[in-house]
């Protein structure tokens, strides 16, 4: 069984407390695809292998690291009260002149520097390849508009391109490739399970929906509820080919509250034991089906 990890930000960290559910109840994990903060979370646990060590260690980077109570992370959400999704709180944050300064001298809000520092305390310098669950990172080329799979080389640098979300975090760069966040070319990586060889794969969706609201009024409110309707339908397609979708209650997180942990990983447990029934009937449909293996390359994949 495949388990493809969507991207959310700070929402991600629920993705543990569905895999605490699956470790406890016994149910096998045979690959990981994840986008964002879904690869950040995935990688690691592909990693470590269990969720002790996983929770463990992120509780160890939280404690010491000053990245995730950054000042710009306080004016994001001070300066928006509505839990909105990523892409439309961009959008606002640039038309309110938030990021204004920043989005025209630089090629992200969070320095660098910062950025490869937390990176570097946050994940191990090891090969994908040695993860104990087979693992793939989604990235998206901004050069060529190409979506692709990280399935080889560092695992540090896939999950920077992975969750390098354009505007906030700088891009990564290699060869003729500049890397951002997976989340704009595929939210939630279920085809990229079945390319890793799962039969059956369970989604996990962190995201928000788009706000029910009328206001119209101006371009850019436009503008950005078309871009906020074209990513939500993406969505939609390419999460319908689980076999399940878990959608944990995280609507009173915001997305760049990266002090959460505990409540977005409590949110993650919950909706998982409240379908486990049906996550074990996906379980074991994966393990009769085994002996199927996709041959069907989806997306390139890549080695950094």
């Amino acid at each position: 069984m495949g388990l493809a990890l969507g991207g959310g930000a700070a929402r991600g960290y629920a993705h543990l407390g569905i895999l605490k559910t699956l470790e406890s109840n016994d149910i096998p994990i045979d690959c990981i695809a994840g986008t964002s903060m879904g690869a950040v979370m995935g990688g690691l646990y592909a990693w470590f292998g269990n969720i002790r060590e996983t929770v463990d260690h992120m509780r160890r980077f939280l404690s010491n690291s000053e990245t995730v109570n950054l000042a710009v992370y306080r004016r994001i959400i001070e300066s928006e009260k509505k839990q909105a999704n990523i892409v439309d709180n961009l959008t606002a944050f640039v038309r309110k002149g938030i990021l204004y300064g920043k989005a025209l001298t630089s090629k992200s809000v969070v320095d660098p520097d910062i950025f490869h520092e937390a990176f570097r305390a946050l994940v191990p310098d090891v090969d994908i390849r040695d993860t104990r669950i087979p693992f793939g990172a989604i990235a998206s080329d901004i050069v060529t508009g190409e979506e692709l799979m990280i399935t080889g080389g560092s695992l540090r640098k896939a999950l920077m391109a992975s969750s390098a979300i354009p505007g906030i975090y700088p891009p990564v760069e290699t060869g003729e490739m500049i890397l951002i966040d997976g989340g704009w070319t595929n939210k939630i990586p279920v085809e990229p399970c079945f390319q890793l060889g799962a039969t059956e794969v369970i989604a996990s969706c962190v995201s928000r929906e788009m706000e029910d609201t009328r206001d119209f009024d101006k371009a850019m409110e436009i503008i950005a509820r078309s871009n906020a309707v074209s990513t939500n339908r993406l969505g939609e397609l390419q999460k319908r080919n689980a076999a399940l979708v878990l959608e944990p209650e995280l609507s009173d997180i915001h997305w760049a509250d990266f002090s959460r942990f505990d409540d977005s990983m409590e949110a993650g447990f919950i909706c998982a034991e409240e379908n486990l029934d049906r996550i074990i009937k996906v379980a074991a449909r994966a393990k009769w089906q085994r002996w199927i293996k996709s041959k069907k390359k989806y997306i390139r994949e890549i080695t950094l």
